[in-house]
């Protein structure tokens, strides 16, 4: 019974842990910038106030990989429409094969009727 219960709220667990860290990157976001496409984005803050203006190597990597998840992000979205496409018209494809098969079928019926009643 615990089990199962605790199956349930896992997901739920989850989504808590997602969403409080997102607001946790909120909160700090006035103190957190990074470096990206010519844009300079805060860094964090030092001891004496000073913010560090030179990318660093974090920040280049860092970089580098967001441009990694966009690329990837698209390929992603690009493969999804394209195997949407080809479900729905494969789910077309279907309709029309049930469609024949029904009239097959109804066609088969009536003949069968038509020869027992000679």
């Amino acid at each position: 019974m615990l089990r199962a219960i605790a199956r349930l709220h896992l997901p739920v667990a989850w989504i808590f842990l997602a969403i409080s860290l997102g607001m946790t990157g909120c909160a700090t976001k006035n103190e957190m910038q990074v470096e990206m496409e010519g844009e300079s984005l805060p860094v964090p803050a030092r001891p004496g106030g000073e913010t560090k203006k030179t990318p660093t190597p974090e920040s280049q990597r860092i970089r580098e990989l967001e441009r990694q998840l966009v690329e990837r992000q698209r390929q992603c979205l690009e493969d999804k429409n394209r195997l949407e496409q080809a479900l729905r018209e494969n789910q077309k494809r279907s309709d029309e094969l049930q469609k024949k098969l029904d009239s097959l079928l109804a066609i088969d019926r009536e003949l069968r009727t038509r020869g027992k009643g000679n």
